[in-house]
């Protein structure tokens, strides 16, 4: 099984850390935290949110508020290293003993690290007395030393030295680890020199003593110290790494659980947004059907009101048409009385005619007949008596013609006159 890779920080991911430490601590912010936990998790989830959420491969790793903690104690070493790295030789100023200068050339240390004087704006300077009792000099520059006694180096409130505390899993929370470093000790021309291997590297080295008992007895005890300290530091390293191992199978279980829960999440919003998208059809639908019957309804209106025009319209056609009829009728009616009443005075008048050529020639036979017969005297004596035989003979031919006029009636004292004629 091969071990996981180590997790390291890139730059980018430092200088993120570093701006939102110093934005939390200018709005007072981080004051009003009061445990680590809650001072880092925001810084930790920002961390996140601009580096390994957006480009996971090339940020692949997702930090902890731990991780966080651990990395700003972890910085403070780092500054101190890299501050020891560019300490410039001392410079006398010509007072008493130990008026010394420091001098410090900050350009170069952004050379050793990039971050350096924005780790130095923000948690601002931590003096170099300290780091004298567990920092030396990889490259040798004033060559390897120790102080002879303890010395107590201050602390600052809101710079995260190093400490040892206890963590949340109940192990100890070393307030500096060393990411896969190793720990050997060589042994050189009689010195005896103690590496640690980390991200940065540092020696610590014992010069050999000019041959007083005090010194030597100091060398041992200095070795056998060392000793102490370095069996404790692999124990509590033992003990950091089963921490860190639960730590991240704890964390591996919460991502899986979250993952689970996000999964769930999103099948949720996914039916709900189904469901949604259903009502939204459904509601659609339904506004197309209503739609669809209000244009039906509007389509038999007007239906009904073209079929009521209509009915109209022929009514009253119908009834000009009748009224036209009517007319026509009663001019027809008026023109036929005209041409019957035209007609009925030009038959008068011809039967009136045909009467008097009647009568006249019915004289004219009559003379004719007298004048046969030889009955001149009787006829000439008795002309009176042609007047009966005359009306008789018009009424006949009124009777015979179907014409019988009021004015040419005849009296009933008449009816019975007849004419004789002699054979």
């Amino acid at each position: 099984m091969m071990p996981p890779r180590r997790k390291k920080w890139t730059e980018a991911e430092e200088k993120t850390l570093i701006d939102k430490y110093g934005e939390m601590v200018s709005n007072g912010t981080l004051a009003k935290m009061k445990t680590r936990e809650k001072k880092f998790r925001p810084i930790a989830c920002y961390v996140n949110s601009v580096h390994h959420l957006r480009d996971p491969v090339v940020f692949p790793w997702s930090w902890t508020w731990k991780d966080v903690s651990t990395k700003v104690q972890n910085m403070r070493h780092q500054y101190l290293l890299v501050k020891q790295k560019i300490k410039r030789p001392p410079r006398n100023t010509g007072g008493p003993e130990g008026d010394d200068v420091e001098e410090f050339d900050w350009m170069e240390g952004l050379t050793h690290w990039s971050n350096f004087l924005r780790y130095k704006e923000v948690f601002g300077d931590v003096g170099i007395s300290c780091s004298d009792t567990m920092v030396g000099s990889s490259e040798g520059r004033n060559g390897g030393f120790f102080t002879d006694g303890p010395q107590v180096c201050p602390v600052r409130e809101g710079d995260f030295g190093t400490d040892i505390d206890e963590g949340d899993d109940g192990g100890l929370g070393l307030g500096f680890d060393y990411e896969g470093g190793e720990v050997q000790r060589n042994y050189n021309n009689g010195s005896d020199t103690v590496r640690g291997d980390g991200d940065d590297g540092f020696v610590l080295e014992d010069v050999d003593a000019n041959g007083s008992g005090s010194r030597k007895k100091s060398r041992i005890w200095k070795k056998r110290a060392w000793g102490f300290v370095i069996k404790q530091l692999w124990q509590l390293r033992d003990m950091e790494a089963r921490n860190e191992q639960r730590q991240e199978e704890r964390e591996r279980e919460m991502q899986r659980r979250e993952s689970r829960w996000a999964e769930l999440e999103r099948d949720w919003e996914r039916k709900l947004e189904e469901r949604e998208k259903e009502r939204e059809e459904t509601a659609r639908s339904r506004e197309e059907m209503r739609r669809q019957r209000v244009r039906e309804w509007d389509a038999m209106e007007r239906d009904s009101l073209d079929r009521e025009r209509r009915r109209d319209k022929e009514s009253l056609e119908e009834r000009e048409w009748e009224e036209r009829m009517n007319r026509r009728r009663l001019e027809w009616r008026k023109r036929i009385d005209e041409r019957l009443d035209q007609h009925r005075a030009e038959m008068g008048q011809l039967q009136a005619r045909i009467i008097h050529e009647q009568q006249s020639l019915t004289g004219q036979l009559l003379g004719l007949v007298s004048q046969w017969t030889g009955h001149t005297a009787g006829f000439s004596d008795h002309t009176g008596a042609s007047n009966p035989y005359l009306s008789q003979v018009m009424q006949n031919l009124h009777h015979v013609n179907g014409i019988v006029h009021g004015d040419t009636g005849v009296d009933d004292g008449n009816q019975d006159d007849q004419f004789i004629v002699d054979g």
